[in-house]
């Protein structure tokens, strides 16, 4: 008996596989999105804000390479070209989203930089950023009509240096209803309970989501049909 328990314990120790985990995303997030997305069995649709790159920190990736497609928007062109060019199956846009339409430069501290906004306000260190461009903003609810995106599509992620909660107050709940939503929440910087007490988190509350999960900054939540009855 001790010699069978010995080969079981040397087999799990040195010969067992590790099954690693392979994550695209810069703090993991695909893999919480993986588990919120549990019930999906099926190829999904997915619509990408702040893209940047086609494969290197993106929360859409992997789901690309399990046969899924979707809308990939970013304020540069030269992020949505790489993009078209490694995606094919996905639309790829030039867009800047807020939760209303008005002129703005871009600013960016850099080429292909993660950091490009259009929020110098938001940034502690403006004097690091120069004007890279200028666009006119729109709104989710008006990209997804105009690209005919399926009103119950299964993952909205969103990264945009700044303008998240503009970006979520542009898009009509009601109408549109991710399954998922991966959106960065700066207010995560304070810990949950500012998390929790964010306006963020109370409009996607509001709209039956509740929180699944947090990675670095991002904050995923899930669709759910039950009544919620208070923001926490």
């Amino acid at each position: 008996m001790k010699a069978s328990l010995y080969v079981q314990a040397v087999y799990r120790a040195l010969l067992s596989p590790a099954k690693p985990k392979v994550s695209y995303s810069q703090y993991g997030e695909d893999l919480l999105i993986k588990t919120a997305l549990s019930d999906q069995k099926t190829r999904g649709f997915y619509v990408d804000v702040g893209c940047h790159h086609p494969r290197r920190g993106s929360n859409t990736y992997g789901l690309y390479r399990r046969g899924w497609r979707g809308l990939l928007i970013d304020v540069e062109e030269v992020k949505v070209l790489a993009c078209r060019l490694r995606r094919r199956r996905d639309r790829a846009i030039v867009a800047a989203v807020s939760d209303r339409e008005y002129g703005t430069p871009i600013y960016s501290p850099g080429a292909f930089s993660t950091n490009t906004t259009i929020n110098l306000s938001s940034i502690p260190d403006p004097d690091t950023y120069r004007p890279v461009g200028h666009i006119v903003t729109t709104t989710l609810t008006k990209l997804l009509d105009d690209y005919q995106v399926p009103p119950d599509f299964e993952l909205l992620s969103i990264d945009v240096e700044g303008m998240d909660y503009e970006a979520i107050k542009g898009l009509d709940l009601q109408r549109y209803k991710p399954g998922v939503i991966c959106v960065e929440n700066w207010e995560a910087l304070q810990g949950i309970e500012a998390v929790l007490a964010s306006a963020m988190h109370r409009l996607l509350v509001q709209h039956q989501y509740r929180l699944h999960g947090w990675a670095g900054l991002s904050t995923i939540y899930k669709r759910t049909t039950e009544s919620t009855g208070s923001s926490r």
